[in-house]
């Protein structure tokens, strides 16, 4: 930062006697307090401000969290999308919280707040369900800026238990769209949001959908949700699509399976990718989606070869760090242990190849709790250290940790 130069105080003339003028001396002595005080003034005025959020390793938090003793949300995913005016947007899946408001909600919640470089943030504000009334008097939201948790989406309706019946069975199956990316699109602040719909059934998941929507953070507004991909029986890998990158006119979208699974861990299995022109009305056409394959792009989803060779994912987040300097970054969860493996690629087809693994404090997992949601921050990532967030189990929430590139 600039700091501006204070200008010595110009001396004044000294006052004829019997006026009531300064002697020399005091008036030099009051020119040297005036110098003083302007260069304070000034070095007060372009101090920068303290950081938001905390410093890595730390929990993602929002303002239902910190507004009274005994609040907690216990949810995960947690993507983020840049918006204007130093602020994210974040996204969760399945929320529940306790406190002065208990409550939950199976499906995607979103919160927003400050933000910058290398800091994990601590202020967010749960945003309201879209299309919440204003009050006429402020603009603002009814919901509180304390509030806890709403609905981002709603629960996604026709996914079906195994032999035909609705997926709701209370306290047993329940149906929910869980985001799977997000990334800005260029223009007025839109973010593109892809996501799952899932059938939950005990400790089976079974994704049925895939869909894509824009959400407009200037006025809360949701457009364009289509379900582009539904399969009653189980979505192919293949379509079950996220990670959202704009690149050379395409919207790209990855997908990822195991195929070998051991005690824990993930032994073999693909990482695949489909793109879409970058166009509204293309991305919400199923016909209009090509699969990679060495022989080039083709619209049969089932010929879709891996792009990443010797991957075993879990499960993957990809994202585009030019920004810090590192091209496409992809975060491969090896397993539930907390160990993952970076890879980075010139472009979204590769080549890929391994940049780094390692491995977070990850434990008190059981069943489908387990330590899970590997997602980067490009806009939180420096040049020195990527920012990654994850779940734990042990404490029940979103931590921000940096790994170094």
């Amino acid at each position: 930062m600039n700091h501006r130069t204070a200008r010595p105080a110009a001396t004044a003339p000294p006052a004829p006697p019997g006026r009531g003028g300064l002697a020399a001396p005091a008036a030099l002595l009051a020119g040297a307090l005036l110098t003083t005080a302007a260069i304070v003034a000034v070095l007060l005025h372009d101090r920068p401000r303290h950081p938001p959020g905390a410093a890595p390793p730390a929990r993602v938090l929002s303002r239902y969290e910190t507004a009274a003793p005994g609040n907690t949300i216990d949810r995960d995913c947690g993507y983020s999308a840049p918006l204007t005016g130093h602020r994210d947007l974040w996204l969760f899946c399945d929320s529940t919280w306790k406190g002065t408001r208990p409550g939950l909600w199976l499906g995607a919640t979103a919160a927003t707040g400050t933000t910058a470089p290398g800091r994990v943030p601590t202020d967010l504000t749960e945003l309201p369900t879209p299309g919440t009334p204003r009050t006429p008097r402020t603009g603002t939201a009814t919901a509180p800026g304390d509030g806890p948790p709403q609905a981002l989406l709603p629960t996604p309706p026709g996914l079906q238990l195994p032999g035909g019946a609705p997926c709701h069975i209370p306290g047993t199956a329940y149906s929910a769209s869980w985001i799977s990316g997000a990334t800005p699109l260029p223009g007025d602040g839109t973010v593109l949001l892809t996501y799952t719909d899932v059938c939950v059934h005990g400790t089976t998941i079974t994704p049925q959908g895939y869909g894509i929507a824009a959400y407009r953070p200037a006025d809360r507004t949701l457009h364009g949700q289509t379900r582009v991909f539904t399969v009653p029986g189980g979505l192919p890998f293949q379509l079950t699509l996220g990670s959202p990158v704009l690149r050379d006119g395409h919207l790209y979208l990855y997908g990822s399976a195991c195929d070998t699974w051991t005690i824990g861990a993930c032994a073999a299995g693909r990482v695949t990718l489909a793109r879409v022109p970058a166009d509204p009305a293309a991305w919400r056409d199923p016909s209009a989606y090509r699969y990679w394959s060495p022989a080039g792009w083709t619209p049969d989803a089932s010929r879709a070869q891996t792009v990443a060779p010797g991957a075993a994912p879990a499960a993957v987040h990809i994202a585009d760090y030019t920004a810090a300097g590192q091209g496409l970054v992809l975060i491969e969860q090896r397993g539930l242990d907390g160990r993952y493996r970076l890879w980075r690629a010139p472009a979204p087809q590769g080549p890929w190849r391994p940049a780094g693994q390692g491995a977070v404090p990850c434990s008190g997992g059981t069943g489908n709790d387990q330590c899970r949601a590997f997602i980067g921050h490009p806009e939180l990532s420096t040049t020195a250290a990527l920012l990654m967030s994850y779940y734990n189990p042990a404490d029940r929430h979103v931590t921000v940790r940096a790994v170094p590139w």
